[in-house]
Formats: structure tokens, sequence, C-alpha cells
């Protein structure tokens, strides 16, 4: 696994875009980590995301945010539907990825959220 940079996204990255009238899920992950093993626990979830998760059906995208004191990584995931999110955690691949993660990752949490409402930044 390569270490993760901060450079600008390629241009044939696709950015997450938000729509609070469409069938997506997001999902948020919550993972809570030793600061030291931060960075390896993070190289774990973009590989397997890279190399699992991407080809899934339904699958849009993930977003990993690792937090400033390094003991916390999120991943924020948008989901094309509910039934997307529902094949994916039945999908025995997920499983599986999802019962590696626990041990590799440690304490973690999972919740399905539909978006309600955007606000953006004043004169945008």
């Amino acid at each position: 696994m390569s270490s993760l940079s901060r450079s600008a996204p390629d241009a044939s990255d696709r950015l997450t875009t938000l729509d609070p009238n469409s069938r997506q899920i997001t999902t948020i992950n919550t993972y809570t980590v030793a600061p030291e093993r931060a960075e390896a626990v993070l190289n774990y979830l973009v590989y397997s995301a890279e190399e699992i998760v991407r080809h899934v059906p339904g699958f849009l995208s993930f977003n990993f945010h690792l937090s400033l004191d390094r003991t916390q990584i999120v991943n924020y995931g948008q989901w094309e539907s509910r039934e997307a999110v529902t094949a994916a955690r039945e999908n025995p691949k997920i499983v599986a990825l999802m019962k590696e993660t626990a041990q590799i990752a440690g304490s973690s949490n999972s919740m399905p959220y539909v978006l309600r409402k955007s606000v953006p930044a004043a004169g945008k």
C-alpha cells in the first residue's frame, strides 16, 4: 500500500455531489485509532476502497478524514440508494472486508443517513 498524499484531485477523480432531492444515501463510518496507527489504518481503508468497494454496484464515493489529534478516522461515503447499501452489506466480499476492517481498525461505528438540507456559504 502506498502512503497517502494531500495532492489535488486528479482530473479523473469524481467529486462528491450532494442533492437532497436524490435517493442517495450517505454512510458515515467512524474509527477510533491509536495516533501511531492512524496512517496504517487510513492506508488500509483507502486500499480496501480502491481495490474492493469501488467496484460494488451502487457505490459512488468515499471521502476519508483524519482528526487533528490522529485518534479518529471518518469515512464519509455516498451510495446511489438505500437498496445499494443493503445489497453491499449482504455482498460476501463486503461482509469479509467489514470483518477484516473490524480487526485492523478496532473500534468503529457505521450509520446510513439521508441528506435533508445543504446550506452554502453566503454569496456562493
